[in-house]
């Protein structure tokens, strides 16, 4: 009876982990398409872009030849009959269209061409609508620009091949979900003590499956795009060629043509060669030690032959343009580099909804304080997550705010201050009210804030509405955070502390890792204001499952001292604390500095450098992302280390020194006198995000190790540990504070740039060697402390 009466729990219990996992995959792997979708949608046109201006220089040629004789636009003969044959061979082309200081000239094609020269969206050359798109081509005489050539496609011709793809996509998400749903579901908690990681093994193959579905479909997109590219460009070329054979003269006696050819590739930088074959020979190629021998083709390279016309003993004579493959992995590589970003994001989220889920389950029994910890788990997570979405632009957002409301520079810098010293003012009175009734109700305040500070931006981003949403941000980040380390605590058995500790540290990182990631590059498709209404959300679904799910305080406690007492004992301990050197030396050397950092260069500085570098907000996303991860791999060994070894002082040393050298390597890329070879496009990324996580794992050594070295100092003999550590997690945050303005200023020395890093590395440098000359705290072995 017993085992009939569990075994209809059991399957509900099986069937309630398959649908919370189908949730989780399901939004992920359509959060990929979808980005899949949008990287497509701003890749294909500029293939689509380069192909239309290769057709433009069909109809260029000749109106310039006329224009520089001296005659005028308007009496140009026989533009259809050069326009026609150009909208006949391409059906994805809507009109062909010349323009002058006047307005419409010619026109040709099946639609009325729109004017698109004034457009307030362009990329490059190429305009758009939300109906068109548009490449615009000058026309000179001899002495001056007279006008354009348009050419004109409806950007639904663009997006025809990705929604004929994308319902292929979804399906097969939706099919894969299922499947590890119904994973999910079998395994049950078998996963979680066996010693293969089953549910992770099978969530990454539907990941991988679904991305290479969607690479899939890039390259079959990039390629079409680039090999249509191929033919314009060679049939552009053959029509300026095409006179000579007409009027049957030699090849041979024209002089300059290999000039032309040099041009053109001038002009098509990505192109790998152009050639004149004579029959299979080639008479002219853009790489000198070719002529004269057989066109083959080349692999790695689109290629595509235009045909002119024929010699008088019969030799073909045709244009041959091979353009690299390269331009198509390059753009697919882009999406990878997205895809691999979005997976580590929803991994990280999906194996804590897994556990979330199975929390929920067991909820029933509230005086489990393993249930207790599982269902708090995700809070601090989600709460950091919303908080980081915006990390990839919002000082740029910021910046270009505070510009627009005529306020100095350092007005974005004043509003992230705003943020910590808010974060700062509130943690005193959030602990003394928790101690009262508990972590529950801080939750969800802190929830509320929180949204409440993202929806003023979403509604309104002007310089006034920012300064208030970081104050209600700081403000509900710092009772977020006291109320879930408060509830942590109150719920973790006394031998389980260090679990207590992980809790916060793996939802600041993960929570900052998944934000800046998702963030990023959402960006790119919902505008900042999106993202900010997208954090409002998040934030308010927060507030109401910390309302449903969190069991509130036992019993609330009267007893203690009140708010403005222990206000009092605090600031009595500062001078107690301050007294000891080696709480000096910890603070002022390396904690403070670190949180510095964290808020001043990683949170504000950083984007704004990679901005002005020209990276894209999904590249700094996800540069800052390196930082998040850096942290978590060594927090864990580095807080073991120091509980086994007790050599928390070394520890610091090494992280303290790491920092500045990380900074030094960040700020080398502004260098005049880098290598050449170190002074490219991928170089200057590559040391940038090796720079980034090298500071987080820095970091990674200081957070934890800090707090134990604090605990052994003579301001831990006064206080004892517990009152040493925590006015030690109080004054630290001035750190946090001053960040954002001292960066401000960095920036203003370094000109915006990378140079303002290395003012930053030299500083922590001298700091950290500062600590580790004058320290004189004999390393003291001490119980690990929440970081």
């Amino acid at each position: 009876m017993t085992l009939a009466a569990g075994a209809p729990r059991r399957v509900a219990a099986r069937l309630a982990d398959g649908a919370v996992m189908l949730i989780v995959a399901l939004a992920s792997l359509l959060l990929l398409i979808y980005v899949g979708y949008g990287e497509a949608s701003r890749t294909y046109p500029r293939f689509l872009a380069e192909k239309m201006a290769a057709q433009g220089a069909l109809i260029q040629t000749p109106l310039e030849t006329y224009l520089r004789a001296g005659l005028p636009l308007r009496q140009f003969p026989g533009f259809r009959q050069i326009a026609d044959p150009i909208l006949g061979s391409d059906a994805t082309l809507a009109s062909i269209a010349a323009w002058d200081a006047g307005g419409l000239v010619f026109a040709a094609g099946s639609a009325a061409p729109p004017d698109l020269r004034q457009d307030r969206t362009s990329d490059g050359r190429l305009r758009s609508d939300d109906d068109w798109l548009q490449i615009g081509i000058p026309l000179r005489n001899r002495f001056e620009t007279i006008g354009e050539i348009t050419i004109t496609m409806p950007r639904a011709g663009a997006t025809a091949r990705l929604d004929q793809a994308i319902p292929w996509l979804v399906g097969l998400a939706t099919v894969l979900a299922l499947g590890f749903a119904l994973v999910s579901a079998r395994l049950g908690r078998t996963a979680e003590a066996a010693r293969v990681p089953w549910l992770a093994i099978a969530y990454s193959i539907c990941f991988v499956a679904v991305s290479a579905s969607v690479v899939a479909m890039l390259v079959s997109l990039y390629t079409e795009g680039a090999q249509a590219r191929a033919k314009a460009l060679a049939d552009s070329l053959a029509q300026r060629l095409k006179p000579i054979v007409a009027y049957e003269l030699a090849i041979e006696d024209f002089e300059g043509i290999d000039r032309t050819f040099d041009e053109y590739l001038r002009l098509n930088p990505d192109l790998r060669a152009v050639a004149l074959l004579l029959g299979d020979s080639a008479a002219i190629h853009t790489d000198r030690t070719a002529r004269g021998q057989t066109w083959s083709h080349e692999s790695g390279t689109f290629e595509f032959r235009a045909p002119i016309g024929q010699t008088g003993d019969g030799r073909e004579i045709r244009v041959a343009v091979a353009l690299p493959t390269d331009i198509v992995w390059g753009a697919v590589a882009r999406s990878v580099k997205n895809f691999a970003a979005l997976f580590l994001a929803s991994g990280l989220m999906a194996g804590l909804f897994l556990q979330l889920g199975r929390s929920i389950r067991r909820g029933a029994r509230s005086d489990d304080h393993a249930v207790a910890l599982g269902l708090v788990r995700p809070v601090f997570f989600v709460g950091v997550f919303a908080e980081s979405l915006a990390a990839g632009f919002l000082p740029q957002v910021l910046r270009q705010a505070a510009t627009d409301a005529g306020v100095a520079a350092g007005g974005a810098s004043v509003a992230f201050t705003l943020y910590f010293l808010c974060f700062l003012l509130v943690l005193l009175p959030s602990s003394h009210v928790a101690e009262r009734r508990g972590g529950r109700p801080l939750i969800v305040l802190g929830a509320v804030l929180a949204a409440l500070a993202w929806l003023l931006p979403a509604l309104a981003p002007t310089y006034d509405a920012f300064l208030a949403s970081r104050a209600l941000a700081g403000l509900g980040q710092g009772i977020l955070f006291i109320g879930v380390q408060h509830f942590v605590l109150a719920h973790a058995p006394a031998g389980q502390r260090t679990q207590a500790a992980a809790i916060i540290v793996f939802g600041f990182n993960g929570g900052m890792i998944s934000g800046a990631a998702l963030g990023s590059l959402l960006v790119n498709y919902i505008a900042p204001t999106g993202v900010f209404a997208l954090a409002f959300a998040t934030s308010c679904l927060l507030a109401l499952y910390s309302f449903v799910f969190l069991a509130p305080a036992a019993q609330a406690t009267a007893g203690g001292p009140g708010f403005l007492a222990a206000l009092a004992t605090m600031l009595a301990n500062i001078p107690r604390a301050l007294g000891s050197a080696g709480f000096l030396r910890a603070i002022f050397l390396i904690g403070a500095p670190s949180k510095a950092v964290l808020t001043g260069i990683v949170g504000f500085a950083l984007p704004l450098i990679l901005s002005s570098l020209g990276f894209p907000p999904e590249d700094i996303g996800q540069i800052i992302m390196l930082y998040g991860c850096g942290v978590l791999l060594a927090s864990g060994p580095v807080s073991r280390l120091v509980d086994r070894t007790g050599a928390s002082r070394a520890v610091l040393v090494v992280g303290g020194l790491g920092a500045g050298l990380a900074l030094l390597l960040m700020g080398s890329v502004g260098w005049a006198g880098m290598p050449a070879v170190l002074q490219s496009s991928l170089a200057t990324t590559t040391l940038l995000a090796i720079g980034t996580f090298a500071l987080g794992l820095a970091h990674g050594c200081i957070n934890a190790p800090i707090v134990t070295h604090v605990a052994g100092t003579s301001a831990g003999e006064r206080l004892g540990p517990a009152g040493a550590s925590a006015l030690y997690r109080v004054l630290e945050r001035a750190g946090h504070v001053v960040g954002p303005l001292l960066a401000g200023q960095l920036l203003v020395l370094g000109g915006a740039g990378p140079a303002s890093l290395l003012w930053a590395g030299g500083g922590l440098l001298a700091l950290a060697l500062g600590f580790a000359i004058f320290s004189r705290v004999a390393p003291t072995r001490a119980a690990g402390q929440p970081s």
